[in-house]
């Protein structure tokens, strides 16, 4: 187990700056926490599992169903066809559900507007159905990659098969009405997620994902580090790196940056070779 104390002690030995003389202990912080980041960016050793719903507005709200009958109060969200609406004014919805935009109007709108059976409410478009933002999890933007992705569905939890952008919106996006159960992800820009076809109904989905450090803190420094061993011994490396970039001495630093490359594979090495194959998995 790892601490912030710790770290700086192996950084200063490797520096042969035991006294802080020339790098201050703020500084060489900085320099672990880059150093932690770039390991987890390296070796996706900080994973997590996030559960959240689908449909999900912009804010990390689960959205509900148009479902006539329903009393819904400002600021609650209601999902129809492909899009997710927030309650400017709140009342009970009507049978009729919003249409989609034609003629002068915007796409998606971006006025409130009224529809008619759900007397006295107001609307306002928030976002699509089929996007999970990164940002409305429960790790919000410390979310780095998403691994994968099961759906709920009954008893049963369902892997979403991951596609790439491009076969993902040539294959799954065709349609602007086309909704259901959802069967498939894509990973759109740095903070965005896909999942199609449209939800048809709200979901409980998981997610495997892959999820930044927080930074460690000099008020607690012997707080354990969440990033366990083996993954913490390259650390020290990458941080007396670029403690000696900084310096200017470059020929020290490229030393500390292979040596940290050495112990990052000699990691991958050892943790991931000791998997029992099954009847699925690749031997090899």
């Amino acid at each position: 187990m790892a601490t912030l104390s710790s770290y700086i002690t192996d950084v200063q030995r490797l520096l042969h700056d035991a006294n802080s003389v020339f790098w201050s202990t703020s500084e060489l912080t900085d320099y672990i926490n880059q150093a932690r980041e770039r390991v987890v960016r390296d070796t996706g050793c900080l994973r997590t599992i996030q559960s959240t719903y689908t449909p999900l507005s912009s804010t990390g709200v689960v959205a509900q169903p148009w479902v006539a009958g329903t009393v819904l109060a400002t600021g609650d969200f209601v999902f129809s066809g492909i899009f997710i609406y927030r309650v400017v004014t709140g009342g009970t919805l009507g049978a009729d559900v919003p249409p989609y935009p034609s003629g002068n109007q915007a796409y998606p709108p971006s006025t409130t507007f009224t529809v008619s059976g759900s007397s006295g409410m107001d609307f306002a478009y928030d976002s699509p159905c089929e996007v999970i933002n990164y940002s409305a999890l429960p790790q919000g933007l410390q979310t780095l990659d998403i691994m994968t992705v099961n759906l709920y569905w009954g008893n049963s939890r369902i892997p979403l098969r991951y596609l790439p952008w491009t076969n993902f919106n040539a294959q799954l996006r065709y349609w602007q009405n086309y909704v259901g159960r959802p069967v498939c992800f894509s990973v759109y820009g740095q903070s965005q997620i896909y999942i199609g076809p449209v939800p048809d109904q709200s979901y409980a989905v998981d997610l495997d994902t892959v999820i930044l450090p927080t930074p460690l803190s000099q008020l607690t420094p012997d707080a354990v580090d969440p990033i366990n061993d083996p993954y913490t011994v390259p650390v020290p490396y990458y941080a007396a790196y670029k403690a000696k970039f900084k310096e200017q001495s470059y020929g020290e630093a490229e030393i500390f940056k292979q040596q940290y490359d050495r112990q990052i594979q000699a990691v991958l090495n050892s943790v991931f070779t000791r998997r029992i194959p099954d009847p699925y998995s690749t031997p090899y």
